[in-house]
């Protein structure tokens, strides 16, 4: 049997934030936290860092967190189950919200995946739509991405625009989240029409479906944490094939599979490197 733990009348919730390089993506995802409608006490955010090489480290530690905020760095780069299982052996909510780094979310982002499980508490609630965002200006662009964001800054000149074309820029004011502004000017993102087309076919549900666990991804995804540990935890495998495996794992023992219809979050473009220049460490060195 399972059973969602409370604290009050509501639930702890632990957010699993796994990060590399994307020092200034994480300040925005970490900021949207910040705005929660849910009580800080009710959540905590772990962000689990993979080795980054750029600033992460210090801009984490000078962010002030409304919420219990704990940062896990590995010295070395390691395969990413390794993050998600450090992060599901931290937390202490009896529910796990596994986050991409370069997400922003809404203000009702925590109390509806909270709400779901209380109703429910064999539930996998599954992200649905999302659109993508030029929060940061990156010279490493590659031409498609710099073609994009400038044809995007232009339809929009509230937004900074880069001083330089040589620097790294945050894009966007705290002022403009909390407002809700870019949750108006967001992109298309192909994975989330995707979604939204089988989600169209079978519902949110998706109880005609014969395989939902192959839509289990880490990038928004909620479990609950004892789930997670009587299922056995994120094998050694490529990260989809480990999301898949995970996902057929709580599907054979009866989870049910949700999309959650209630949200829209944003996908900040970030660099994409070549998986030829994203070697995976074999060491684990971990400071907290």
């Amino acid at each position: 049997m399972y059973v969602i733990k409370k604290r009050g009348d509501q639930m702890l919730t632990s957010v699993v934030i796994p990060t590399r390089d994307v020092a200034d993506q994480l300040l925005y995802t970490l900021f949207c936290l910040n705005l929660q409608l849910t009580s800080f006490d009710h959540f905590e955010v772990i962000v689990i860092d993979n080795g980054s090489t750029d600033d992460t480290q210090q801009k984490v530690a000078q962010f002030a967190a409304n919420f219990s905020l704990r940062y896990v760095r590995f010295q070395r780069r390691l395969p990413f189950y390794r993050l998600v299982n450090e992060g599901v052996v931290q937390s202490r909510g009896s529910l796990v919200v596994f986050l991409a780094s370069n997400m922003m979310v809404p203000r009702e982002f925590i109390g509806t995946h909270m709400q779901a499980h209380l109703h429910d508490p064999r539930l996998v609630l599954l992200g649905l739509d999302a659109k993508r965002i030029y929060s940061v200006y990156d010279p490493r662009f590659s031409a498609k991405q710099h073609e994009e964001c400038s044809s995007w800054l232009e339809q929009y000149p509230q937004i900074k625009r880069p001083h330089t074309p040589a620097r790294i820029l945050p894009l966007l004011e705290e002022n403009q989240i909390a407002s809700g502004l870019p949750f108006h000017l967001g992109l298309p993102c192909p994975e989330a029409q995707r979604r939204l087309a089988i989600q169209r076919a079978y519902g949110s549900k998706m109880e005609d479906h014969h395989a939902p666990w192959t839509l289990f991804t880490t990038e928004h995804v909620s479990v609950p944490r004892e789930t997670l540990l009587r299922t056995g935890l994120f094998q050694a495998l490529i990260r989809t094939a480990m999301e898949r495996d995970m996902g057929r794992k709580l599907w054979k023992n009866g989870l049910h599979f949700q999309f959650v219809d209630k949200l829209t979050v944003l996908k900040q473009e970030r660099v994409l490197y070549p998986a030829t220049l994203r070697p995976e460490g074999r060491k684990k060195r971990r400071s907290s």
